[in-house]
C-alpha cells in the first residue's frame, strides 16, 4: 500500500506536468483542423516523423541512461558524475545531428530544415534536462516547467495559425518556443557550474553509460519503425491528405498518452528504486503490470464512446474521414503503451538489451502487414500493422520478465477486458452517438466501481490529513 500512494502521488505530479504538454495535439485540433488543410497537416506531421528518426539515431536516448545511473547514487554530488557523462555524450551527440540534419535536408529538398533542426535540438535538450531534474527527485519543478512551456506552445499556436493564418512551418516555431521556455525553467533547479567540473568526470562511468545506452538507441530506432514508419509509408502510397487523417485520429490517443506518460514516468523511479531479483519484487512487479494493463484497457473503454460524441465539435469536416480509424488508434496505442511499460520494467533491472530484440520483431511485423493490407484498407492498414507488430513486442517482452523476475499475468482478465475493448469499438463504430453516451454512462461507472475501495481510501487519507 505504500507502494501504491507513492505512485499515485507521482503519478498525479507528472500528470500535471504533463497534462498540457500531451493536451496541446487534443486542444489545438480546432484549430489545426479548421486553419490547416489535411494535406499541410499531413506535410507537417511527416516531416516530424524524419527528424524523431534522426534524434532516435544520434542522441542515444541518453537522457533515460543518465538518469538511471543518478539513481545508483544517494548523495547529491555523486549525482554529479552521471551528469557530466550525460552531457559529454549529448554534445558528441549534438555535432552528429548538426552535421547530418542539414546534409541530408539538403538531399532530399526538405523544407524548414533550420525549423526542423531547431525543434529536435530544443526538444531533446528539453528531455535531457527534464531527466536530470527526476534524477534529483524535483517533481514539482517538472511539473511547473511543463506547464508553463505548453502554455507558451499553445498561446504562439493560437497566434501565428488562427491570428495571422500562417503556414503550418509556425507549429515548430511554437514548439520551440516553449520548448525553451521549459528548458530554461527546467535549469534553475541545476547549478551547472557546480555540476559540471572536471572532477566530477569519470572516463569508466561515461563508457559504461554509453554501452548502457546503445541498446536504447537500437531500441528507438526500432521504434521508429513501428510508429513514424507507418506516417511516411502513406504518404508514399498515397498523399500527405492520407497521413493528415490518420495523424488527426492519432490525436485522440493524446488523451491516452496524457495518463500514461504520468505512470510511465512514476514507474520508472519507482521501479528504478527496486533491485529486480528478489521473490518478493517479482509479486511486486507481476501486481503493477496486471494493475496498469486493467486500467488502461478500461480507460479505452471509458474514452471511445467520448471521442464519438466530442469529435464534430473538435475536428473540421473536412477531416470526416479521420472517424472511423479512431478505434484501431487507440487501441494500437493501449498496445503501445503496454510495451512501454514492460520495456521500462526490463530496464529497471538492467536487462535492456533485450529491448533491441523484442522491438525488431515488432518492427519486422509492422511492415511486412503494412505492406501486406495498404493497397486493401488504405489508412486502417498503419493502425493494424501498429497494434499487431506492438502486440508482439508486449508478448517477447512478458516472456523475458517471466524469465528473469517470474512475473505472472492474470490471463482470464486480459481476455475479459478484451471482450469489453471489442464491444465499445463495436458500439463507436456501428451506434448513433445518443448510445454511445449511455454506453459512456455505463463504461465510466463500471471503472468506478473497479477503483471504488482505491478511491475511497484516497479520500480517507485525504480528510486525515485536513
Amino acid at each position: 500500500m505504500k507502494e501504491l500512494a507513492r505512485f499515485i502521488k507521482t503519478s498525479g505530479i507528472y500528470l500535471v506536468g504533463n497534462v498540457l504538454t500531451k493536451a496541446i495535439a487534443f486542444i489545438m485540433l480546432p484549430v489545426y483542423t479548421k486553419y490547416l488543410s489535411p494535406t499541410d497537416y499531413g506535410t507537417y506531421d511527416v516531416n516530424i516523423a524524419y527528424i524523431t528518426f534522426l534524434c532516435s539515431v544520434l542522441f542515444f536516448d541518453i537522457w533515460s541512461g543518465t538518469m538511471r545511473f543518478m539513481f545508483d547514487y544517494q548523495g547529491k554530488e555523486d549525482k554529479n558524475s552521471p551528469i557530466v557523462s550525460g552531457t559529454l555524450i549529448f554534445i558528441f551527440s549534438t555535432i552528429l545531428y548538426t552535421i547530418v540534419t542539414f546534409s541530408l535536408g539538403k538531399i532530399m529538398g526538405v523544407t524548414y530544415v533550420f525549423l526542423l533542426f531547431l525543434y529536435g535540438l530544443t526538444t531533446n535538450l528539453q528531455q535531457f534536462f527534464a531527466y536530470v531534474i527526476r534524477g534529483f527527485g524535483k517533481n514539482t519543478l517538472f511539473a511547473a516547467a511543463g506547464l508553463i512551456g505548453s502554455v507558451v506552445t499553445i498561446v504562439l499556436n493560437i497566434i501565428f495559425i488562427a491570428v495571422f493564418h500562417k503556414g503550418y512551418q509556425y507549429l515548430y516555431v511554437s514548439s520551440i518556443g516553449g520548448a525553451l521556455i521549459n528548458s530554461l525553467l527546467l535549469l534553475s533547479g541545476i547549478n551547472l557550474n557546480s555540476i559540471l567540473k572536471k572532477k566530477y568526470f569519470n572516463k569508466k562511468l561515461t563508457i559504461e553509460m554509453f554501452i548502457f545506452s546503445l541498446p536504447l538507441t537500437i531500441n528507438s530506432v526500432s521504434w521508429w519503425f513501428l510508429t513514424a514508419f507507418n506516417r511516411v509509408a502513406l504518404t508514399n502510397h498515397f498523399s500527405a491528405y492520407a497521413n493528415g487523417l490518420y495523424a488527426v485520429a492519432n490525436k485522440f490517443s493524446a488523451i491516452i498518452q496524457l495518463v500514461d506518460q504520468a505512470f510511465q514516468m512514476a514507474w520508472q523511479e519507482i521501479s528504478f528504486s527496486k533491485e529486480g531479483a528478489s521473490s518478493n519484487n517479482s509479486v511486486f512487479f507481476s501486481k503493477a503490470i496486471n494493475e496498469y494493463i486493467k486500467f488502461m484497457t478500461l480507460g479505452i473503454c471509458v474514452i471511445l464512446p467520448l471521442v464519438r460524441i466530442i469529435f464534430p465539435y473538435f475536428v473540421n469536416s473536412s477531416y470526416n474521414a479521420a472517424l472511423q480509424v479512431v478505434p484501431l488508434a487507440l487501441i494500437a496505442m493501449l498496445l503501445s503503451s503496454i510495451s512501454t511499460f514492460l520495456g521500462g520494467t526490463l530496464t529497471a533491472i538492467k536487462q535492456n538489451r533485450y529491448l533491441f530484440t523484442t522491438t525488431i520483431f515488432g518492427t519486422i511485423v509492422n511492415v511486412i502487414v503494412l505492406e501486406a493490407t495498404i493497397g486493401s484498407i488504405k489508412i486502417q492498414a498503419a493502425s493494424l500493422a501498429l497494434g499487431l507488430g506492438y502486440l508482439v513486442v508486449d508478448v517477447r517482452r512478458y516472456q523475458l520478465l517471466k524469465r528473469h523476475i517470474q512475473v505472472r499475468l492474470q490471463c482470464s482478465m486480459i481476455v475479459m477486458l478484451g471482450v469489453g475493448l471489442t464491444f465499445s469499438s463495436a458500439i463507436f463504430l456501428f451506434l448513433s452517438p445518443l448510445l454511445n453516451i449511455i454506453w459512456f454512462a455505463i463504461a465510466f461507472s463500471i471503472m468506478i466501481l473497479f477503483y471504488l475501495k482505491i478511491i475511497r481510501l484516497l479520500i480517507y487519507k485525504f480528510q486525515s490529513k485536513g
